[in-house]
């Protein structure tokens, strides 16, 4: 039984589930009676109260393998079932309980591939460090330039060897690493940006709302530290950059939001979130003019404490500014509540409210509506900021201890997502309502961003819809929501207006709830419930928060390339489209096929017969084996090769194809186009997971003949099998018995696709 769990597993974790032990029985001396075996997901979720309910991750997986003893005292198979209910990932077995439970090494070798893993070349040493036209942007003289007195970076000793070694080591680790470094006349360090490859990667995806925060300059910490910040789909913010700064002037902040835009190939952001500060308004409005800016409110209320905590009546003024800050809802109310604060508080004189209300455009939620922010940026009291370095950081930190666990920082960063990936991909949250919508969206969205869409249909209870005028299509609603106050305890009523479209299906709150974040509000939701609209309308189901965000972005790239003149633009080109092709590689969890078809791309560019207008097209490969040597019963059972090693499944279906086909057709055609081996039992066998796994197929040049290049420069390229069964041909009734049964052919060849009917060699079908 020890051999059975073990091969068991060995095959789950190869796969990407976990296993659990359904049911056993062992005999008083030990020996083993029973033993079955089954995916972690097996079983029915248990019933729990409403305030008790945790996500579950079972699914009633069918998934299992039964062994019984028999009288030669060993243990038989007696039930194999392979079929999974839910997605597998061998990239996300290691958050399994069955993978924790393994010992330190087995661990490593788990993240190194296993045994077996194919060697990994060095990566290259010449760090590319191209900016092309953005030189221009980076080194030019600023439009508006005047002579200031600029600082110097104030680094301790040891700081500035240790960020020499640093961005050595990352530079030579990978080639796309991007740092700059700001020296005066006298080459001394004013400033510093770098960028590590993983962030200038993440920018193509998160680039709608980032967020400069420089709080640990403001609060005058031992390291001037500021980072660009985005939000992934998960709503975890994610590292985009950072910078070591001397001062707070326009000059330095428009010398890092340039070396930054450089560092993202041009690509500005939708919008940015940034803190009160006048020098970083002038150089946004420099650098990025068309970029939306907002100042964080949180910052702003931080800075109120400060700049009102001397006056005799703060509290009431606090109060009072929070409220015009964030319960208005339209600009008439901001307005009344702002001019009933400065005056009944004698505040006409007041230079940091004056100031804070000439930029009212850019931190009043009201005025900001119109753009979306993913949820950055806090609109309520109760919500705060967190820097991204929280707890690695603290006044006395160095550069040196910095950027000695930078790296361990970022992987356990990393680790969280892939941990928030897991949650999603392998658990599902329980109900909280008995309303479509939200198993609509529990099906599409990540845990995290499913959660807050929960509290959403939550909060319906406390709305109360009321029709205001319903003429023609668009209808306008009251909806008056109880609104629990700080201590719990104490209520207030608010009302919202909510328009609605019944034929866009177009649906407006006046909160801003879905502008701001993605998800749509409380009153929208209770006015669809008012409709009797089940589903949520598809232009508010967001790609943002979608469990395959990322996949859906790449497969939204434009498929056009562009053909440079010159061998440096095409080199720049051709680098940036394999990062791109590193980033697929990377979501789609098949490395080792990467690597593989990397070193078949190399064959096939090197080859002789190929040049640059050649056009690949794709042939299937059918290699020549015994006859008879697998069988259709056996076909589900071999096809199981998922790009990551393992059984080496093409092979298997294709001999299983070349071996089923008839005498008839083997002599009188080729195979039909399309067709590459199923059972006759279709429906079963389209029901089972391992069928469902790709086919290996080969790329090769138009107009020449396959087979004069051998199997060696044919590029391996993946494809989902279409399942087609081939018309029998005349002859075909006769091998079949009058009680369904068909014989087994003798010593039948197989047939290859590139074979045509006269017998002479010619290339295949595309």
């Amino acid at each position: 039984h020890m051999e059975v769990n073990r091969f068991y597993r060995r095959y789950a974790r190869r796969v990407g589930f976990g296993v659990s032990v359904r049911r056993s029985s062992f005999s008083q001396e030990g020996t083993c009676l029973y033993l079955e075996l089954m995916c972690c997901k097996g079983g029915r979720p248990r019933y729990e109260p409403k305030f008790r309910k945790r996500a579950s991750s079972t699914t009633n997986c069918p998934a299992r393998i039964r062994v019984k003893l028999w009288g030669d005292k060993l243990l038989h198979v007696e039930l194999a079932n392979l079929d999974h209910n839910h997605p597998v990932s061998p990239a996300m077995a290691r958050f399994l309980n069955s993978y924790k439970q393994l010992s330190g090494p087995a661990k490593r070798r788990l993240r190194m591939g296993g045994p077996g893993a194919m060697p990994v070349e060095e990566p290259s040493k010449m760090p590319v460090d191209k900016l092309g036209a953005l030189e221009e942007l980076l080194f030019g003289e600023s439009k508006n330039h005047k002579f200031v007195e600029r600082g110097r970076l104030k680094l301790q000793p040891g700081d500035s060897e240790a960020l020499r070694l640093f961005f050595t080591r990352m530079q030579a680790k990978n080639a796309n690493f991007f740092n700059v470094i700001d020296l005066d006349d006298e080459g001394c360090v004013r400033n510093v940006f770098w960028a590590d490859a993983w962030s200038r990667a993440m920018y193509e995806y998160y680039n709608d709302a980032i967020t400069l925060d420089t709080s640990y300059v403001v609060s005058k910490h031992d390291m001037p530290l500021v980072t660009f910040l985005g939000v992934n789909h998960h709503g975890q913010s994610v590292l985009l950059g950072c910078g070591l700064l001397s001062d707070e002037t326009a000059e330095t902040y428009t010398w890092l939001f340039k070396a930054w835009v450089a560092c993202m190939s041009g690509n500005l952001p939708k919008a940015i979130i940034t803190d009160q500060c006048r020098g970083i308004q002038s150089a946004v409005a420099e650098v990025v003019p068309g970029v939306r800016h907002r100042i964080c409110l949180h910052q702003i209320m931080k800075k109120a404490a400060d700049q009102l905590s001397g006056l005799s009546e703060y509290k009431a003024i606090s109060k009072a500014l929070q409220k015009a800050a964030y319960d208005s809802l339209t600009v008439d109310e901001f307005e009344g509540e702002w001019s009933t604060l400065i005056t009944y508080n004698g505040l006409q004189g007041h230079d940091w409210l004056r100031s804070l209300y000439e930029c009212r455009f850019s931190w009043v939620p009201i005025f900001l509506k119109d753009a979306f922010w993913a949820g950055m940026s806090a609109t309520q009291r109760s919500e705060t900021i967190t820097p991204f370095f929280e707890g690695y950081v603290d006044l006395k930190t160095s550069l040196k201890q910095f950027l000695g666990k930078y790296v361990m920082i970022l992987q356990s960063k990393y680790e969280k997502e892939a941990q928030a990936d897991f949650e999603t991909f392998h658990k599902q949250r329980p109900p909280v309502s008995k309303f479509y919508m939200e198993e609509q969206l529990s099906n599409v969205y990540t845990h995290n961003m499913f959660k807050k869409f929960q509290d959403e249909i939550e909060a319906i209870m406390y709305c109360h819809v009321s029709l205001m005028n319903g003429d023609g299509p668009i209808s306008t609603f009251n909806v008056k929501e109880c609104i629990f106050l700080e201590d719990g305890k104490r209520t207030m009523s608010k009302i919202f207006a909510v328009t609605y479209n019944t034929e866009e299906k177009d649906i407006t709150c006046i909160c801003g709830g879905f502008q701001f974040s993605g998800i749509l509000c409380r009153h929208s939701l209770s006015v669809l419930k008012f409709q009797q609209v089940r589903e949520v309308p598809s232009q508010y189901v967001l790609d943002r928060w979608k469990k395959d965000f990322r996949q859906l972005h790449v497969m939204g790239r434009l498929s056009s390339d562009v053909v440079p003149d010159n061998r440096v633009d095409r080199y720049d080109y051709l680098s940036m489209r394999c990062l791109q092709l590193v980033d697929s590689a990377v979501l789609s969890d098949k490395y080792r096929l990467a690597l593989r078809l990397v070193r078949e791309v190399e064959k096939f560019l090197l080859n002789s017969n190929t040049h640059d207008d050649t056009q690949p097209r794709i042939k299937s490969r059918i290699p020549k084996v015994k006859p008879n040597t697998v069988t259709g019963q056996n076909l589900v059972n071999v096809v199981t090769d998922n790009g990551n090693g393992g059984p080496k499944g093409p092979e298997a279906s294709a001999s299983a194809q070349a071996s089923q086909i008839q005498k008839g057709v083997a002599e009188k055609a080729v195979v039909p186009a399309g067709y590459i081996g199923v059972p006759a039992n279709v429906q079963q066998f389209m029901g089972n997971q391992a069928a469902m796994r790709p086919s290996i197929v080969y790329m090769v040049p138009s107009g020449v003949d396959p087979q004069a290049f051998g199997n060696g420069v044919l590029m391996p390229v993946m494809y989902q099998q279409m399942f087609q069964i081939p018309q029998q041909p005349n002859g075909a009734a006769q091998d079949t018995l009058a009680n369904g049964k068909r014989k087994r052919p003798r010593a039948q060849k197989p047939t290859e696709t590139s074979h045509q009917s006269n017998g002479t060699s010619g290339p295949a079908a595309g």
